[in-house]
């Protein structure tokens, strides 16, 4: 799955941008996998930064980020892999631990952690 997720460093600097966190995405022009994301940042993000991106695929406000919101920011991002709501189940399901089919915020948080400790 890591590799079907792969961004480059110039993609995944604007999608942290359009989220509103900063990162330095100079060097390298390899595939970003989540186990890469440490680099990207001088610091790791704050937990303020956590909860805005979080409410940016939480498009309606109800706690979670299901399928068919990942598709609509990934698509409007112009990310191919967002192209169809099965990509983005797949994509849920890798940190959806109580599989109830989406992500809530403790998921989210687990999933940045798990991505800053494994780099």
């Amino acid at each position: 799955m890591e590799e079907e997720l792969r961004l480059s460093t110039q993609e995944m600097k604007m999608v942290m941008e359009m989220m509103g966190i900063s990162c330095d995405a100079a060097g390298s022009d390899e595939p970003v996998r989540a186990s890469d994301l440490r680099r990207l940042f001088d610091e790791e993000p704050s937990l303020e930064e956590v909860k805005e991106a979080f409410s940016v695929f939480d498009m309606n406000g109800d706690g979670f980020i299901d399928a068919e919101e990942l598709q609509t920011v990934l698509s409007k991002l112009g990310f191919p892999e967002g192209s169809t709501v099965v990509n983005c189940r797949r994509m849920i399901s890798v940190c959806d631990d109580n599989n109830d089919g989406k992500v809530d915020f403790p998921e989210f948080v687990r999933f940045l952690e798990s991505s800053f400790s494994n780099s």
